[in-house]
């Protein structure tokens, strides 16, 4: 039975902050992982899809992120929110291990349903995008692309067109979806296309 989107209303708490590879807990619910670039706006997302306004911390500096953080949804599933990627600012050494784990994540995640491959809509599809594309696809990983800041874009229709159509060209296909968290846009239609795969 298809569960209703009012479930992110419901209770949506705060549950495990993971930073090194074996610190991960015993994870039984289904999850759904937020990735993308810092500064792409992945947690100001988790807060405008559960409904609440600081579930996820928001930061204006890139980079903020420095742990894979889960937050269970009414006890049935579990959003998790990875670092972000293509941040020069950080160390080297950070920036491998943000890699590593990342990696063992998805390698190892049984329990991963979908990823949400965040993109901001005003720069488009950018080599680590794709590259991270192909990690998910060699790991067999389920993914779609959200969009975010899509109040910035002008023609919406044509955008979809010209990314479906660039996807296409790098040899992917897969669901898109425009986002904006200063709206509420695409909110619903998220919290759908995560809820149809349960």
């Amino acid at each position: 039975m298809q569960i209703s989107p009012k479930i992110f209303k419901l209770e949506a708490q705060f549950i495990a902050g993971v930073a090194k590879i074996n610190q991960f807990p015993k994870l039984f619910l289904p999850q759904f992982a937020f990735m993308g670039k810092s500064n792409v706006g992945k947690s100001s997302l988790i807060n405008k899809v559960c409904n609440r306004k600081s579930l996820a911390r928001v930061s204006h500096t890139p980079g903020r992120t420095q742990q894979i953080n889960f937050f269970s949804i009414a006890n049935k599933l579990l959003l998790a929110d990875l670092p972000g990627y293509g941040f020069a600012k950080v160390s080297g050494n950070q920036r491998i291990n943000w890699e590593k784990l990342i990696i063992h994540y998805l390698e190892n995640s049984d329990r991963l349903v979908l990823v949400n491959l965040l993109i901001d809509a005003r720069r488009g599809i950018k080599e680590n995008d794709i590259q991270l594309m192909h990690l998910l696809k060699n790991n067999d990983k389920n993914f779609q692309i959200i969009f975010t800041k899509a109040d910035k874009i002008k023609s919406k229709e044509q955008f979809i067109k010209e990314m479906n159509a660039h996807l296409l060209l790098i040899g992917f296909e897969c669901n898109i979806i425009l986002t904006s968290s200063r709206s509420g846009e695409g909110a619903k239609e998220l919290q759908i296309s995560m809820l149809q795969l349960l």
